[in-house]
């Protein structure tokens, strides 16, 4: 784990992946500085203050991150409404801009906000 608390949000129009219904909280994410922004996507990324993540800038700002956002109806087979079962989603920054977000299942047991090339295969 980073060490950062805390995280910055991504607001989109989001359905569920597993039962369709609506997520109203956003994606829970990090880049840039972490103080609990709120981005959509195309918006820059801010690296204006501390603490960051990645804690360096990623050459020419392009990479991508884990995300976690969770399902809020009860009937949904992930509901749990607590860590350790998360939902996950990757976020693809380019040029310091929200490009992209798609559902992933990469480590649905653990949360580390992890960082990855844009050429890696998630």
């Amino acid at each position: 784990m980073s060490g950062i608390n805390g995280s910055n949000q991504l607001d989109v129009d989001l359905q569920c992946p597993k039962c369709g219904h609506p997520v109203e909280c956003g994606i829970g994410f990090r880049a840039g500085a972490v103080k609990g922004i709120k981005y959509k996507p195309g918006d820059k990324i801010s690296w204006d203050g501390k603490p960051t993540w990645p804690s360096e800038r990623p050459i020419g700002g392009n990479f991508k991150t884990i995300g976690y956002f969770e399902c809020e109806n009860l009937r949904c087979p992930t509901w749990s409404d607590c860590y350790p079962e998360v939902q996950e989603m990757l976020v693809t920054i380019e040029g310091d801009v929200i490009t992209g977000y798609s559902s992933v299942s990469y480590k649905p047991d653990k949360i580390d906000f992890e960082v990855f090339s844009l050429e890696q295969e998630v």
